[in-house]
């Protein structure tokens, strides 16, 4: 039985078929990134005091009016049928039973309407923004519809990491699996173009041009709190404050997009 992440892994690695392990556990060129990621969480170090009553505890705390039962939450991760066949919503079931608050893909295999009935608790819904913005305005009209509850638009993939296990495998989504929110514009499937799938699917919909100017037209479509994902600089942070942004995730897309 797994009693840590690591063990959940070294478990993944041994049920997943290869091309699904390879793409949850990799990262852009030569993984620099991520080894880095790893090993900076591995150097923080708690100061902690003693001869304090710790008969009570609680990890709960408060984010944009929710009430979640620890300060993590979950991040979003596409494609989760992979690993399994109830895919997100094994994780919506988990994250409302754990009081918390689950971040869905726009790249999900589950629609967000699914995911939304499936949980008690909160669900974000993380955008990625298309070339076509009719795509993207409907996308977000189908997430709000459903229910959800914030906007978590993901800034650090104007393109694609070069994710070179993806290439290798010439990784594509396996037979009966689709990105099920893009099915209403016939979005929902990858093309391989010579390497990777993923890698085509983005180069092809998704809007490079995207900037800070965007955030005015993201605020004209929705009414939702917009969050910001993928901020790693303190000069980004401090633009996201002068656009009235409710919330940041500070993340460099856990060493999959720029390495070092």
């Amino acid at each position: 039985e797994p009693i840590n992440i690591s063990d959940f892994e070294i478990l993944a690695k041994e049920k997943l078929d290869k091309k699904a392990f390879d793409y949850y556990s990799s990262g852009a060129d030569e993984e620099i990134t991520l080894k880095e990621n790893c090993n900076a969480f591995k150097r923080i170090f708690l100061k902690y005091r003693v001869l304090v009553d710790v008969s009570k505890r609680d990890l709960s705390t408060e984010i944009l009016g929710h009430k979640i039962s620890m300060p993590v939450i979950i991040a979003p991760t596409a494609f989760q049928k992979m690993a399994n066949a109830d895919g997100e919503v094994a994780t919506a079931k988990a994250a409302g039973k754990a009081g918390n608050i689950m971040i869905l893909s726009t790249l999900s295999n589950t629609s967000v309407e699914e995911v939304v009935k499936a949980t008690s608790g909160p669900v974000w819904f993380q955008l990625y923004v298309f070339r076509d913005r009719e795509i993207t305005k409907e996308l977000i009209k189908k997430a709000e519809a459903a229910g959800v509850k914030a906007i978590v638009l993901t800034v650090d993939a104007p393109l694609l990491g070069q994710r070179e296990r993806d290439k290798r495998n010439k990784f594509n989504l396996p037979q009966g699996l689709e990105i099920t929110n893009l099915s209403f514009v016939s979005k929902s499937n990858l093309i391989v173009k010579n390497d990777s799938g993923l890698a085509g699917y983005v180069t092809e919909n998704l809007d490079p041009s995207l900037s800070w100017k965007d955030i005015d037209w993201l605020r004209s479509v929705t009414t939702l709190p917009i969050i910001l994902k993928g901020i790693a600089c303190k000069e980004d942070a401090l633009l996201a404050v002068e656009y009235d942004i409710e919330g940041i995730v500070v993340s460099n897309h856990g060493g999959r997009q720029l390495d070092t």
